[in-house]
C-alpha cells in the first residue's frame, strides 16, 4: 500500500476511478478579504458513492459544500456537473441539478410550523396528488421524526430539528445528497435509520457527499475519503485503504497519541459533588456522587430527561432535592453562581453572535478583572490569552466578532468562559457535538485537567464511546429516571448503548408524542402556539371595553358612533396591515405615518371640486406612485446601503414630513364632498371601506399561511441566513415586502384623507405609533417571523376604541398617551408570557 503524504496533491492514488465524475470542482478557492478559507481544491465525487470529507473545523469543508449548493459563490475555479460546466451557481440552479443538503447547523424556520418549514423548503411538486399534512407526515415518518406538524420548530428538541432538516434533504430523491455532520445529535437508533437511508440511496446511483468528525462512521459508511486542511486539499483515498492512523495525521497536521486523556487512579476518591432525589421537568429521583478528579457521564437515549437535568443542575430549570457540594448544600438560587454551564446549543445559548470573541469569553467574570467597578483592560487581556493558548483557540484576534470562528474554536470559547469564571462545577451538555477530532481532543484535556483540579465534571453526550473514553462513572437515563450507574471497567460502549435500549424507551416516547399529539387539549395546545391566537382575547377585551363605556354613556354605542369609530379604525387598520408586513420581515417601518400625510397632501393638489374626473385620477395615482417610490427607497436603504431599519425609515419619516410642509406651509386644498361621500359609504352603521379592509386582511392572511410568498415572508424574520440557504431570494422580497408596507399605507392616506378633507402636512405623524401599537396588540413579533393580519386589524380596532372610550368619559388627551403606551406594555407582556409557556 503506498503512503500518502499530508501535503499530497489532491488525487486518488489507489484506485482508478471511473471515467466521468458526476460532480467535479476543479481548483476552487475561495477568499473572504484576506482570508483564505479554500485554496486550489478540487475533488472528484462519483454516482453511487459515499465520499467523505474529513478536515478540522475551519479546514473549509462547509466553505466547499456551501459553494457546491450556490450560497457561496468561488473566487476563482469552476464546477462541472454531469461533464457540463455550471457556473455559476445559485441555490436555485443547484436545487434543480438535484443537488440537496442537510446543514450541520439546520437551515430551519423557529418561528413556523414544521409542516411549513417543509412546504417553504420544498418544491411544490412534492405535495402534489394529497394533502399537505398527509405527505409532510410520510415525510418525517421517513426519518422517525415523531413531532406534531403543527408545532413550532423552536419547541423541537436538536435532534428533532436534524431529523427535520434530513426529512428536507431526503425528500427531493437527490442525484447529490450532502450530509453535513448529520449525526451529531442523533441518537443510535436514528443514525442507523440514517445509515440504512445512504446505502439505499447510493444502491439507486445516488452520489452522498458525507461531513463528519467521526471516524466510526466513515468505516461503517463511506467508499472513498478526501481530506482538507488550512483551506487546501491534502489526500484522498479509498475509506478501505488507509488506516485511522493516517488519517488523523492528514487531519490535524501532526501525530495525536491518545485520544482519551488517563481517568482517575483513585480507589476511593472523596466525593465532592453529590445529588439526591433529584426531581423537575421529564426527570425524577436522579441520585450521584463525584469524586475528586472524576468525571460523571450521563448516557440514555435523547429526550429521557437528561437534557432537562443538565439544565436543572445550573439553575435554568426548576427542581427539588439536595444538590451537595464540598459538603455544602446548594439553595437553588445558589445554582447559577457556582456552575458554569457549556450548553449542547451553543448558537442559542452558548454565544452572543455580536460580540467579540474576548466579550464572548469574559462577559461571566467581568467582575474579577475590576478594582473599585473599574474594569483592568489590561488584565482581562492577560486572563483570556492565558486560557486562549491553554486550549489552543484559534482566531485572527481578540476582537473578532465570535462569529466568524469555526464551530470547534466556538466551542473553546465557551469553555474558555466556563474557565474564566473559576466556578464550583462545570455541566458541559453535548461539549464536542460538531467538533473536529483535533478539537475535541483538547476539549478532553481540559475537562480532566479541570476534574484533576478539584472542580467537578458532569458531561451529558449522545456519543457512548466518548463516554466510555472519558468517564469514570457513568448514569444511564431511560423515562427521566437512573436506570443503570456504571463504573470502571463496566464503562463501555456496549454497556452504556444496552442500558439505554432495553430500557424500551422509544416505545415509550412514541406513545407519549402520538398521546399528546391527539385530543381536545393537544388541539388546544396547538391553537395557543399558533399567531392567530391572540384574536380571541382581542375580541373579549373590545366587547367588555365597549359594555363598561356603555353603561357611562349611552350614545357609545349609537350608530353615529359605531360608524366613527369603525372610519377611524379603517384607516389605522390599513397602515397597521403595511406595518405587519415590515415586523414580519424583521424590520419596521417609522416613515408610515408622515408618508400617509404626505400622500395626503399630494392628492389635495388633484382631488377638488370642480376638477374633471381624469384629473382626481391622476391625483390617486400619484399617490400610488409615491408610495411606490418610497417604499421601493426604503428597501434599497436598507439591503443595498448598509442601513438598518430604524435608521432608513427614520431618514424617510424626517424626509416624507419635510415636503409635506414644502408643498403646503398649512392645511388647504379641501378633497371633494363626492369622493369623501363614496369613501365613507355605509351600509347601516358599518362603512363600505372597513368591510373591503377586512376581506383584505383575511386574503392577506390566508396568503401568510397558505401560499409559497407568505411563507417566504415569515421566512425571512424568522431567520434570513436559513431563509437564504434554503433558496429564498432575500433582497428582492425584502424591498418588494416593503414597497408592499407603502402601498398599504397609501390605502390608509386615502381613508385619512377623508376623514380629515383638507391637505394638512401636520397630519399622519401619529399614524407610525399607532399602527406600532396596534401590530404589537394584535400579536405579531417585534422581533419578526411571526405575526397575524387579522390580529392587527382587531387591534386597530380596539386601539381606536381604546381612545374613543377617552373622549367619551370625559378624560383628557393626556390619558390617550398613557392608554396607548400601557396596551403597549400588556401586549408586549402577553406576548412574552404565552411564548415562554408555549417553549416549556
Amino acid at each position: 500500500m503506498a503512503d500518502i503524504a499530508p501535503d499530497q496533491t489532491a488525487r486518488d492514488v489507489r484506485t482508478p476511478a471511473p471515467a466521468r465524475p458526476l460532480v467535479r470542482l476543479s481548483n476552487v478557492s475561495k477568499s473572504f478579504g484576506a482570508v483564505r478559507a479554500l485554496v486550489d481544491v478540487s475533488v472528484d465525487i462519483h454516482a453511487g458513492e459515499v465520499h467523505a470529507i474529513l478536515g478540522e473545523n475551519g479546514a473549509g469543508k462547509s466553505t466547499l459544500m456551501n459553494i457546491l449548493t450556490g450560497v457561496l459563490q468561488p473566487s476563482t475555479g469552476r464546477i462541472e456537473f454531469d461533464g457540463r460546466n455550471v457556473m455559476p451557481l445559485t441555490p436555485e440552479t443547484s436545487a434543480a441539478l438535484g443537488i440537496a443538503i442537510s446543514y450541520q447547523h439546520p437551515a430551519i424556520l423557529p418561528d413556523m410550523t414544521v409542516l411549513e418549514n417543509l412546504q417553504v423548503a420544498l418544491p411544490a411538486s412534492i405535495f402534489a396528488g394529497d394533502r399537505d399534512d398527509r405527505i409532510g407526515r410520510r415525510l418525517l415518518d421517513d426519518v422517525g421524526l415523531h413531532a406534531p406538524l403543527a408545532a413550532r420548530v423552536d419547541t423541537l428538541t436538536i435532534a428533532q430539528k436534524h431529523l427535520l432538516e434530513l426529512a428536507k434533504a431526503l425528500a427531493v430523491n437527490p442525484r447529490v445528497l450532502i450530509l453535513d455532520e448529520p449525526t451529531a445529535a442523533l441518537d443510535q437508533d436514528a443514525t442507523d435509520m440514517l445509515f440504512d437511508r445512504i446505502r439505499t440511496l447510493k444502491a439507486q446511483g445516488t452520489a452522498v457527499i458525507y461531513i463528519t468528525h467521526r471516524l466510526a462512521e466513515l468505516r461503517q459508511i463511506a467508499d472513498r475519503v478526501t481530506v482538507l486542511r488550512d483551506g487546501r486539499h491534502r489526500g484522498s483515498a479509498l475509506a478501505s485503504e488507509i488506516s485511522n492512523s493516517e488519517l488523523l495525521d492528514m487531519i490535524v497536521g501532526r501525530t495525536l497519541a491518545s485520544a482519551f486523556p488517563p481517568k482517575c487512579d483513585a480507589t476511593d476518591p472523596e466525593v465532592n459533588f453529590a445529588v439526591a432525589g433529584l426531581s423537575g421537568r421529564k426527570f425524577s429521583d436522579v441520585s450521584f456522587e463525584v469524586g475528586r478528579g472524576q468525571i460523571i457521564g450521563v448516557a440514555g437515549v435523547e429526550g429521557n430527561g437528561q437534557a432537562d437535568l443538565m439544565r436543572a443542575l445550573v439553575g435554568l430549570q426548576p427542581c427539588t432535592g439536595d444538590i451537595t457540594l464540598a459538603g455544602r448544600r446548594l439553595a437553588p438560587g445558589d445554582l447559577k453562581d457556582m456552575a458554569a454551564y457549556m450548553p449542547s446549543d451553543r448558537h442559542e445559548e452558548g454565544l452572543a453572535a455580536e460580540l467579540t470573541i474576548r466579550e464572548n469569553a469574559t462577559f461571566a467574570s467581568l467582575d474579577k478583572y475590576a478594582t473599585g467597578g473599574i474594569l483592568s483592560r489590561r488584565q482581562e487581556h492577560e486572563k483570556v490569552r492565558e486560557v486562549f493558548s491553554a486550549l489552543a483557540v484559534k482566531a485572527a484576534g481578540l476582537e473578532a466578532k465570535v462569529s466568524s470562528l469555526s464551530g470547534g474554536n466556538q466551542q473553546k470559547i465557551v469553555m474558555s468562559r466556563a474557565l474564566l469564571a473559576d466556578p464550583g462545577y462545570i455541566i458541559a451538555d453535548e461539549p464536542t457535538q460538531g467538533v473536529d477530532v483535533g478539537a475535541r481532543f483538547e476539549i478532553y484535556r481540559i475537562l480532566r485537567e479541570v476534574s484533576d483540579a478539584g472542580t467537578p465534571v458532569i458531561v451529558n453526550s449522545s456519543d457512548a464511546a466518548e463516554l466510555e473514553g472519558l468517564c469514570d462513572i457513568v448514569i444511564v437515563m431511560s423515562r427521566g429516571r437512573v436506570v443503570q450507574t456504571l463504573r470502571g471497567d463496566d464503562i463501555t460502549e456496549a454497556r452504556i448503548v444496552g442500558a439505554a435500549v432495553e430500557a424500551d424507551t422509544h416505545a415509550h416516547q412514541v406513545a407519549e408524542t402520538c398521546r399528546q399529539s391527539a385530543g381536545f387539549g393537544a388541539r388546544f395546545r396547538h391553537f395557543a402556539q399558533t399567531d392567530n391566537a391572540t384574536i380571541v382575547p382581542l375580541v373579549i377585551v373590545a366587547v367588555a371595553l365597549a359594555l363598561f363605556v356603555s353603561g357611562q354613556n349611552e350614545n357609545y354605542l349609537s350608530a353615529f358612533n359605531l360608524s366613527n369609530i369603525l372610519i377611524l379604525a379603517t384607516a389605522l387598520g390599513f397602515i397597521a396591515l403595511g406595518q405587519t408586513i415590515a415586523l414580519l420581515m424583521g424590520g419596521i417601518d417609522l416613515s408610515v405615518g408622515p408618508l400617509a400625510g404626505f400622500l395626503v397632501v399630494i392628492g389635495s393638489f388633484f382631488i377638488n371640486d370642480g376638477n374633471p374626473a381624469t384629473t382626481m385620477a391622476l391625483g390617486f395615482a400619484l399617490m400610488l406612485g409615491a408610495a411606490v417610490v418610497v417604499g421601493a427607497i426604503n428597501g434599497l436603504l436598507i439591503r443595498f446601503a448598509n442601513f438598518t431599519p430604524i435608521a432608513a425609515t427614520l431618514a424617510m419619516f424626517i424626509g416624507l414630513q419635510g415636503m409635506s410642509f414644502v408643498l403646503r406651509d398649512g392645511p388647504g386644498g379641501y378633497i371633494s364632498f363626492d369622493v369623501i361621500d363614496t369613501l365613507t359609504y355605509r351600509m347601516g352603521p358599518v362603512p363600505v371601506a372597513f368591510l373591503v379592509m377586512i376581506g383584505l386582511a383575511v386574503a392577506m392572511e390566508l396568503g401568510l399561511r397558505r401560499l409559497r410568498p407568505g411563507w417566504q415572508l415569515r421566512a425571512i424574520g424568522s431567520n434570513e441566513g436559513s431563509a437564504r440557504r434554503i433558496g429564498v431570494r432575500t433582497d428582492r422580497a425584502f424591498i418588494l415586502g416593503y414597497i408592499a408596507v407603502s402601498v398599504l399605507t397609501a390605502l390608509g392616506a386615502v381613508m385619512l384623507m377623508a376623514q380629515i378633507g383638507v391637505g394638512d402636512p401636520a397630519q399622519g405623524v401619529n399614524y407610525t405609533l399607532g399602527s406600532i401599537t396596534a401590530v404589537v396588540l394584535g400579536g405579531t413579533s417585534l422581533l419578526g417571523g411571526r405575526g397575524t393580519f387579522i390580529g392587527s386589524v382587531l387591534g386597530a380596532i380596539l386601539l381606536t376604541e381604546v381612545l374613543n372610550a377617552v373622549s367619551f368619559l370625559g378624560l383628557s388627551q393626556s390619558y390617550q398617551y398613557g392608554f396607548q403606551g400601557l396596551l403597549i406594555l400588556l401586549a408586549a407582556l402577553i406576548y412574552t408570557t404565552a411564548r415562554r409557556r408555549r417553549e416549556e
